[in-house]
């Protein structure tokens, strides 16, 4: 308690320095009003602020005298003033003064500063400092508000109909004859004003009661709009100019415009836009047809919206346009037809009669309906099922899927294109040949990287220096994957004939299987002229490639700490592939073990796998390789499948929880066993550490070289340490370890960890000092009392209304177990409001009547 009061009684004397520093007398110059606002003409008043120069009025006493009288044309508006602090007095009007009010704040002759105030802490005012000063300067301060100012005006921007009508509140009523006089619209390249016209009787009346505006708040409110329509898009000015007159002072005018900015709507129109393979050329067969409206329509009337075919089909087939099924709004601005739609063929676009927009507009183009729309072919496409790599299962009708339209002509034997393909037989190859499929996918790559000579790595491109001069740019050359060949130049690739071209074109698409009887990885390229002149725009060849493995193997690769499983599967049975020829190759293709599978289809590699490398050709982590002979049937060539253990996509070990290390060296695992975990300052941690290495078998002892030497423990948030030597008994089955807490202990969490410098060698055999901390486990430090006590307080079960008595039940029992007997028991009570509220009642109110007087 001591500590406590000292604590008090030096805020005590702080307060009271404070005090004596914020009332010590100012100077002996006398006061002088700072400012006053507001001054002049002013369009909206609220309040008065007069701020002296400095305190004239006691710190913390602010319900004293008003030094200033207020009177506005002869009569003091309603309203009070007040102290906001020793320095600052407001005047705050119950109500905006009106347009046309002229009003002045004097300083009343018999008020003068209060200077009494303590001239140290806790003594009394002294003579000197009591009595009072005067203000000098000037003593009368004039402000107006002028013509009727616009307050608020709805709308205040954006975009306006042709025939905007605006609602302006403004601070006080104005002469109508002055507006229309004064007040105009401006119209952007239009070099006469347009007047502004004042709108009165049911009109205005309407607009009032959509907006809630109350007869008194109505004098205030006028409704406007500019004399003539405006043109759709114009840029438009409403300008509330000046000598707009007040109402009950026709003499007070306005001498400050304001403006606003609006936009006029855009006309209501219907477009139509469809997808084309460049400018001018008719519409895309297979993509979307569209009718977009400048304004929402009504769903009712785009349904309407009809395209019929112009070659002899009738009314009968015309196509009705598609929705969104979820899109259940009343009024739409788009809508599309449905593909894919005859191909060289002539539509006409039909609108219903009287289209009008959801503003009862008429379409401004309706001449242009009905719109005459022409399709042309379906642009080429040649595309693999798969691409950049895919499988086929191999069989005896092993064949590579491949979509064609409009290149099946070309492809044939006599034609332009041509199907170019390779196989690759050796680990080496195939890996080559993967990384450099997947380069050329779909990419851009410069004209040096690609190998082109030195004068075409760059293009020129006309552009403007800092001052606007003329100038040639050189620019680096990029070439598209789609305009250069793998396989044209490659003496291993050979042409293949597709099946199925004996029919004439042009065709629809059709799927087409490219055969690949012989197991192995595949390089399938289409070289096509139309392709090229099509999507590329040029008169060169575009070309389409994929890499595919033809086979009946599936690899399974499982990498391990201590060693790693290749599992070899057949893809049409499932069943293991015993005598496969397996081979571990790192990301770059160096062989780190080989092996063949048993009757299980398993690989096992004895030990672990050097890291697969970081800089890889192609896919990251080991590349892993199983062959197996397929007999006499298909030449005697071997069936080949791989796999990148990086290939993980779906079946990640975090998907399954289960438990993964990236170390090739066997983990250890530490753990700390403690009599209890929470203590108080004074009392005794027993700890006791096990470490253990993990192993296939399950945990195992450590060796002597590996056990921690100290155990350390951490305090969370301070950082500070103890650090504990370890003893091992047992050939290191466990250590104990204490640790006496001091009285002084800091309060909180304490981490534990086991730590180990001891020299170790590494796997190239070299000796290096090296320090690992293990943790643990981790204990508390508290401040509690025991025992602990749990109280439990239930009243009844069933509601009770107006009871003159609630029956109360009170248990205590100790949290360690067994009841409190015979303990002295003190309740108190605490009588609330409450406000019930029922489940299924949510309508309703429970609450007692109101009396509907109050």
């Amino acid at each position: 308690m001591g500590l406590m009061k000292h604590i008090v009684a030096a805020a005590a004397a702080s307060a009271l320095v404070f005090g004596a520093l914020a009332f010590t007398p100012s100077s002996a110059s006398a006061a002088a009003i700072a400012t006053v606002t507001p001054q002049g003409e002013v369009a909206q008043i609220r309040q008065v602020t007069v701020k002296f120069s400095e305190p004239v009025v006691p710190f913390g006493d602010l319900r004293l005298a008003d030094p200033f009288s207020i009177a506005c044309q002869g009569s003091t508006p309603a309203g009070a003033g007040r102290w906001a602090n020793e320095r600052v007095w407001l005047y705050d009007f119950k109500e905006a003064l009106p347009p046309g009010t002229r009003c002045t704040a004097t300083l009343k002759a018999d008020w003068k500063p209060t200077t009494a105030r303590p001239t140290a802490a806790g003594s009394a005012p002294s003579s000197a400092a009591t009595g009072s000063t005067s203000v000098t300067g000037i003593r009368t301060f004039a402000f107006s508000t002028g013509g009727p100012a616009v307050v608020t005006l709805q709308p205040s921007g954006g975009e306006i109909e042709e025939d905007q009508h605006f609602l302006l509140r403004l601070s006080g009523a104005a002469v109508a004859s002055t507006v229309t006089a004064n007040a105009w619209c401006e119209v952007e390249g239009l070099g006469e004003k347009i007047a502004l016209q004042v709108v009165s009787g049911d009109a205005r009346a309407a607009v009032l009661k959509a907006r809630r505006i109350t007869p008194a708040q109505a004098a205030n409110a006028l409704l406007v709009r500019c004399a003539r329509p405006l043109a759709n898009g114009a840029q438009v000015r409403l300008v509330w100019g000046k000598g707009i007159a007040a109402e009950r002072n026709a003499q007070v005018v306005t001498t400050i415009e304001q403006r606003w900015r609006y936009e006029v709507r855009p006309a209501f129109t219907a477009e139509f836009t469809c997808e084309r393979e460049r400018a001018e050329a008719p519409c895309l067969p297979i993509r979307p047809l569209t009718v977009r409206f400048s304004a929402p329509i009504a769903r009712a009337i785009a349904t309407q919206v009809r395209l019929k075919p112009l070659q002899g089909a009738d009314a009968a087939t015309a196509v009705a346009p598609k929705f969104d099924k979820d899109d259940k709004s009343p009024d739409v601005r788009e809508l599309t037809f449905p593909t894919p739609l005859a191909e060289s063929a002539a539509f006409e676009i039909a609108l219903p009669a009287g289209v009008v927009d959801n503003a009862g507009r008429t379409l401004s183009n309706a001449s242009s309906f009905p719109l005459r729309v022409q399709t042309g072919a379906a642009p080429p496409i040649a595309k693999f099922a798969a691409a950049p790599f895919g499988i086929v299962e191999r069989g005896d009708d092993s064949a590579l899927p491949v979509t064609l339209r409009h290149v099946q002509g070309e492809l044939r034997p006599a034609g332009a294109g041509q199907v170019r393909t390779v196989r690759a037989t050796t680990d080496a190859d195939i890996l080559a040949w993967y990384a450099r499929v997947q380069k050329f996918h779909e990419t851009q790559m410069s004209a040096k990287e690609l190998g082109y000579p030195e004068r075409e790595w760059y293009t020129f491109e006309n552009d403007t220096d800092t001052k606007g001069r003329p100038i040639r740019r050189r620019v680096e050359r990029y070439v598209g994957s789609r305009e250069i060949s793998l396989l044209a130049k490659d003496p291993a690739a050979r042409a293949l004939a597709l099946p199925q071209l004996e029919g004439g074109d042009p065709r629809p698409f059709e799927v087409v299987g490219i055969p690949l009887p012989e197991p192995g990885y595949h390089v399938v390229e289409i070289e096509s002229p139309r392709l090229g002149q099509s999507l590329l725009d040029k008169r060169a060849p575009m070309y389409v490639r994929t890499g595919v493995l033809v086979t009946n193997l599936g690899v399974h690769f499982k990498l391990g700490g201590v060693n790693s499983v290749v599992w070899v599967t057949s893809l049409d049975r499932g069943k293991p592939v015993e005598g496969a020829d397996v081979a571990v190759h790192d990301c770059n293709g160096k062989t780190l073990w080989s092996g063949r599978s048993d009757a299980r289809g398993l690989a096992v590699v004895p030990r672990a796998l050097a890291e697969p490398g970081d800089s890889c050709v192609a896919d990251s982590g080991y590349f892993v390789t199983a062959r197996k002979s397929v007999g006499s049937a298909n030449g005697g060539k071997a069936d080949v499948a791989f796999v990148f253990s990086s290939w993980q996509k779906g079946i990640e070990p975090w998907r399954f929880s289960v438990p993964t290390g990236r170390s090739a060296h066997p983990g250890l695992r530490a753990a700390t066993v403690f009599d209890r975990t929470l203590f108080r300052a004074g009392e005794t941690v027993s700890m006791k550490h096990f470490f253990r290495v993990e192993t296939m078998q399950g945990l195992a002892p450590a060796r002597r070289d590996q056990l921690p030497t100290r155990v350390k423990l951490v305090h969370e948030g301070s950082g500070e340490e103890i650090k504990i030597a370890l003893v091992w008994r047992g050939n290191g089955r466990s250590a104990t370890t204490t640790w006496p807490i001091p009285a002084a202990a800091m309060l909180g969490v304490y981490a534990v960890a086991l730590e180990r410098d001891t020299p170790a060698a590494d796997e190239q055999g070299d000796d290096q000092s090296r320090q690992t901390s293990w943790s643990s486990g981790s204990f508390r430090v508290e401040e509690f009392r025991l025992p602990l006590i749990d109280a439990r307080l239930s009243g009844p079960k069933a509601p009770a209304v107006a009871p003159p008595s609630v029956q109360l039940d009170v248990t205590m029992a100790y949290f360690s177990g067994g009841a409190m007997a015979a303990a002295p028991l003190r309740a108190s009570a605490l009588l609330k409001t409450r406000s019930p509220s029922f489940a299924g009642y949510d309508e309703y109110s429970f609450e007692p009547p109101r009396d509907p007087k109050k």
